[in-house]
């Protein structure tokens, strides 16, 4: 009986045993699994977002061409490229805003028709249109915020492995050519304070895993008071371990520069929107200042657009600032040709947009 009960116990250690690697790696692929579900969220949650920056810039397009030129035709067409990045919107919205595009896409053909029909009229509608794109714009930012504050921890977390690492190589360096066991112990010891502001932002699987780096880190740092010879074989583990957890987020390297690609077009598209309505608001003496303000919205926009590494772009951001300050000037002036240097800076705004600057 008792052998009988050993046995037992034997077969039921092998069987736990044997299917902890099996739940390990079982959650490891659900934990990546979601983290490419938070990017994939944040992806589709900035291209509404761009998408619905260019439903905008239509809109007050459309409104532009029709105050200013009494140009119906042209009013229209920007209606209908209006209702084309509405639908390039609705791909990638949550249901919330998929709702207030379906919305939307109603009131432009409501726009259409009353722009056919009353001519310079309908101008009321559009610019009711423009709030109700506006207010659908700002939605869908706030869902990327949303979204961001999930990659931000997760940018967070690899930053603070890469300084572990870095640090982890200094205590090396120490040890093996420098021969001191003091500045090694430094070194390990802020590879642990990394290791931890990595883990409080981690997520749950990761924070697991980066806690048996901080128990590795310790007895390697314990080592380093000891034998120098065993202490460098356990940095190189280390090194290695660490090094391992970074490769992790080496698959999502391409994502986040398509992400930055869309950040840097939406701020584009923003400064473009707020030339329009500087347009628009020049066209009255009694908001000149407004005009101004727009203006300087539009330089904001574009200091945001800048990218760093890419000379080409910055010095086309950098061109489109000092004609803004130029027309600033003339709007204090009240220079004549003012509406004139303004259609202008809407053409350059446009060929950024479109990347043919």
């Amino acid at each position: 009986m008792k052998r009988i009960m050993t046995i037992t116990l034997l077969v039921f250690v092998l069987v736990i045993s044997s299917s902890v690697p099996v739940v390990f790696a079982a959650e490891q692929e659900s934990q990546n699994k979601q983290d490419k579900s938070i990017e994939k969220n944040w992806q589709q949650a900035l291209k509404t977002q761009v998408a619905l920056a260019k439903t905008r810039v239509a809109m007050l397009e459309s409104r532009s061409e029709l105050w200013l030129n009494n140009n119906r035709e042209a009013s229209l067409r920007s209606l209908e490229e209006a209702g084309n990045y509405l639908k390039e919107a609705y791909q990638s919205a949550d249901t919330i805003t998929q709702k207030r595009i379906a919305d939307l896409r109603k009131d432009i053909e409501t726009s259409e028709n009353a722009v056919r029909k009353k001519g310079k009229k309908a101008i009321s509608q559009l610019t009711d249109l423009s709030n109700k794109s506006e207010a659908a714009l700002n939605a869908a930012v706030a869902e990327a915020q949303v979204r961001a504050s999930d990659i931000k921890k997760d940018t967070i977390t690899h930053l603070a492995l890469v300084r572990a690492k870095a640090s982890a190589l200094e205590a090396k360096i120490a040890l093996e050519l420098g021969k001191s066991s003091e500045k090694a112990g430094q070194a390990m010891a802020d590879v642990e304070k990394y290791l931890a502001d990595a883990k409080a932002n981690a997520s749950q699987h990761t924070a697991r895993k980066i806690s048996e780096l901080e128990n590795e880190a310790r007895v390697t740092r314990k080592a380093a008071s000891g034998n120098m010879k065993e202490a460098g074989e356990k940095l190189d583990d280390l090194i290695t371990h660490i090094g391992n957890q970074l490769q992790e987020y080496s698959t999502r390297t391409k994502e986040s520069e398509e992400a930055n690609l869309l950040r840097k077009r939406y701020a584009q598209l923003e400064a473009q929107a707020a030339l329009l309505k500087a347009q628009l608001a020049a066209w009255s003496k009694a908001t000149i200042d407004e005009s101004r303000a727009y203006l300087e919205e539009a330089k904001v926009w574009y200091s945001r657009a800048q990218t760093r590494g890419e000379d080409a772009i910055d010095k086309t951001i950098t061109d489109m600032e000092k004609r803004i300050d130029k027309v600033k000037i003339m709007l204090k002036k009240r220079g004549k040709d003012v509406q004139h240097k303004l259609s202008e800076l809407l053409i350059h705004a446009s060929e950024i947009v479109k990347g043919k600057e």
